[in-house]
C-alpha cells in the first residue's frame, strides 16, 4: 500500500471518529440540558429569589457548555480545517477560545451572584477553587498563544520550541474542564437529592439521566483525546505554504 493510500485511510478513520465524537457530544448536551432543567424544577437566573439549585450547580452548567462545545472545537480547528489556509484555522481557533473564556467568566459571575443572593460564602468548595484555577490558567494560555502565534512576538524557532508546551497545557485544560463537569455532577447527585434517587424510583427517571450524563462526559473526553493526541493527525503545511 502506498503512503498516500495509508494517509487517506488514516484520515478516513479520523473523520469517522470525529463524527462519532460530535454525535456523543450532541447526546451529552441533550442529557445535560434535560437534567439541569428537570432536577428540582430546573434552573433559574440567580437574581430571582427562589433558587432551585445551589450556586456550584448553576456554575457547572456554564462550564459544561464551554468544555463540550467551544474548547473541543478550538482544539480541533487545525485538524478539521487542515486543507485551508493556516490563517483560517488560527482565526477560528482564537474565536472559539474567546467564546470559551466568555462562557467561563459568565459561569463565574453566576456563581458569585447566586452565593450573594442565597447567603452562602463564596469559593468554599474544591469544585469552585479548581474552577478558578482552571479559568486563570486558561486565560494565561490564551494570552500566551495570542501573543506568540497569532501576533508573533518571538522568533520562529522559539515558537516551535514552545508549541509542545502550548499543546500540553491546552489538552490539560480540556481534561480538567471535563473533570470539573463530573465534580459538579457529584455535588448535585450527592447533596440534597430527592429520596427517589436512593431506590431509583423517580417518576421522570432523572437519576438515570444524571448517571448517563456523567458516563457520556467521560466517553466524550476519551474520544476527544483520541483525536487530538495522535501525531499523524496533526496539521501539516499545505502545498501553498511550502512554496
Amino acid at each position: 500500500m502506498s503512503t498516500d493510500s495509508r494517509d487517506k485511510s488514516s484520515w478516513n478513520h479520523f473523520d469517522i471518529i470525529l463524527s462519532i465524537t460530535h454525535f456523543v457530544g450532541f447526546v451529552t448536551i441533550c442529557l445535560n440540558g434535560y437534567f439541569f432543567n428537570t432536577f428540582k424544577n430546573g434552573l433559574e437566573w440567580p437574581s430571582q429569589l427562589d433558587k432551585n439549585l445551589s450556586p456550584d450547580d448553576k456554575g457547572t452548567l456554564g462550564k459544561k457548555g464551554r468544555s463540550i462545545t467551544c474548547l473541543f472545537d478550538a482544539l480541533l480547528a487545525y485538524r478539521v480545517y487542515r486543507y485551508d489556509a493556516k490563517i483560517v484555522s488560527k482565526l477560528l481557533h482564537t474565536a472559539l477560545h474567546i467564546a470559551a473564556i466568555g462562557l467561563g467568566i459568565t459561569a463565574l459571575a453566576v456563581i458569585i451572584m447566586s452565593t450573594n443572593n442565597t447567603g452562602y460564602n463564596n469559593f468554599t468548595s474544591v469544585h469552585s477553587w479548581i474552577g478558578i484555577c482552571l479559568l486563570s490558567v486558561y486565560v494565561i494560555q490564551f494570552t500566551f498563544g495570542f501573543l506568540t502565534y497569532l501576533c508573533p512576538c518571538s522568533p520562529g524557532k522559539h515558537r516551535a520550541r514552545l508549541m509542545p508546551i502550548h499543546r500540553a497545557v491546552g489538552v490539560s485544560c480540556f481534561v480538567v474542564a471535563c473533570v470539573q463537569c463530573c465534580l459538579g455532577y457529584g455535588n448535585v447527585l450527592l447533596e440534597g437529592q430527592p429520596g427517589c434517587f436512593g431506590d431509583l424510583s423517580c417518576v421522570n427517571r432523572i437519576e438515570y439521566v444524571g448517571a448517563f450524563s456523567v458516563l457520556f462526559i467521560i466517553l466524550y473526553t476519551l474520544l476527544v483525546l483520541a483525536l487530538i493526541i495522535p501525531k499523524p493527525w496533526r496539521r501539516v503545511k499545505t502545498p501553498d505554504e511550502l512554496k
